[in-house]
């Protein structure tokens, strides 16, 4: 089994009773260095990260035998990585969006509800006047979590 998969597999085993989910894994070409990212409805903790990591080891010492060494990384995506699961976009509920349509459309709005296939933003479609646009997931490209250090007015 690859080591990619040997990881991947431990991963969604441990994550099963859980929140928790992974949304990807970056590799080199060799699958030497490897690197996990897991998201979750309440984000993801250290001790999770370093619980995983621990788990992953203990069977790595166990069940790996190439000769080869490998560098794995578990983390969360960061926030400027795009979502890329249904399962990320709850905790994000009321943050502002930009998407890439399939049909290269960009759109900009704030996150108001997320349903079992698609998310629906609030845009602008006057200086004084939004409508609601609901868009299905299937038809996202990319999808990002504007990074803003300003306080919503409520």
């Amino acid at each position: 089994m690859a080591i990619k998969d040997l990881i991947t597999r431990i991963i969604n085993k441990e994550l099963e009773e859980t929140d928790s989910f992974l949304v990807g894994i970056d590799t080199n070409q060799a699958e030497t260095d490897l690197k996990f990212f897991i998201d979750g409805a309440e984000g993801v903790s250290i001790q999770l990260c370093t619980k995983l990591s621990r788990k992953i080891s203990g069977i790595l010492d166990e069940e790996y035998t190439e000769d080869t060494p490998i560098r794995y990384e578990i983390s969360s995506p960061g926030a400027d990585q795009p979502l890329v699961d249904i399962r990320q976009y709850p905790q994000h509920l009321g943050r502002d969006f930009q998407l890439i349509l399939a049909d290269e459309e960009l759109v900009e709005g704030e996150l108001i509800a997320v349903g079992d296939s698609d998310i629906t933003l609030s845009v602008n479609v006057s200086k004084h006047k939004k409508e609601e646009r609901v868009i299905l997931l299937e038809n996202i490209i990319k999808s990002t979590v504007k990074i803003s250090f300003k306080r919503k007015k409520k």
